[in-house]
């Protein structure tokens, strides 16, 4: 059990991953030839994020967008959007590139680009990361250590925020965790591309599962991390499921609906919270 604020019994951060095209080009690069497969991508940004925060304007929810910078580029008034309507923008690689070879200087290079897009839109450096693909490397608690970041939020090793450790001591870094049954990707993402996933998932089927591990983890006091990306849950009908969602975790009393910066300023202040 955390001890959250406010006497609350639980946080949930809603999260969207709006990937657009580099979604599909950083999983294939023949992605870039296919005006077909970069429309589903564009679908996140130019429908799908719309609508999300609609939903999430209605329920006065705040919420984490992790971008690619060049999405970010490419799709800058909805990102304005996004930050005017109160939500956190995160680091998320400039193509949504992942490489288990880059090295501690590559990558500090790529993340000093993004940092610049992100801030010509909030006007400050991003505190939070998410790795695309989920890829962690030995040297990112480092970099995300010295380039002065709050959080990042990839791993899965408990349902509570921890510290990250170099030499076995701990340092100012909090891992926000996730996992994959909690991203809409693992359901819903459907390609005949390589590599092939064909999830079409109803949302009942989400639903049940989201809102059973959200009723354990209330029970357990811990946290709630879900992973959603505007290509994919911005559909028609898996918003109406996110609502359905969002509906009964607001039935539960003491539910601290938060963005990721703000789970992390908590612990980061009360660091204690983690011990209760």
């Amino acid at each position: 059990m955390v001890k959250w604020p406010n006497g609350n019994k639980m946080a949930v951060m809603l999260t969207f991953d709006m990937d657009g095209e580099t979604l599909w080009t950083s999983r294939n690069s023949t992605s870039w030839d296919s005006p077909a497969v970069l429309a589903h991508g564009a679908y996140g940004p130019r429908e799908g994020a719309p609508r999300i925060l609609d939903l999430l304007d209605k329920h006065g929810i705040k919420s984490t967008f992790f971008i690619p910078g060049w999405i970010i580029e490419k799709y800058e008034p909805i990102c304005r959007e996004i930050h005017a309507r109160g939500h956190e923008i995160a680091y998320h690689g400039y193509l949504h590139e992942f490489s288990p070879n880059i090295t501690y200087a590559e990558e500090a290079e790529l993340m000093e680009k993004c940092e610049k897009i992100i801030a010509n839109i909030t006007g400050k450096k991003p505190v939070g990361q998410r790795t695309p693909n989920g890829v962690v490397l030995p040297h990112t608690p480092q970099l995300l250590l010295d380039r002065g970041y709050k959080y990042a939020s990839s791993l899965c090793p408990q349902d509570s925020p921890y510290f990250y450790q170099i030499d076995g001591k701990d340092i100012p870094l909090i891992q926000l965790p996730t996992e994959t049954c909690y991203d809409d990707s693992s359901y819903y993402f459907f390609t005949l591309q390589e590599p092939v996933r064909r999830g079409i998932a109803t949302g009942s089927q989400v639903y049940e599962i989201w809102s059973e591990e959200f009723d354990g983890l209330y029970e357990e006091g811990k946290m709630m991390n879900i992973i959603m990306h505007p290509q994919i849950t911005g559909r028609v009908s898996r918003v109406k499921t996110l609502e359905r969602l969002i509906n009964h975790m607001k039935e539960k009393e003491g539910v601290w609906f938060a963005r990721c910066d703000e789970v992390a300023e908590y612990v980061h202040a009360n660091p204690d919270c983690l011990k209760a």
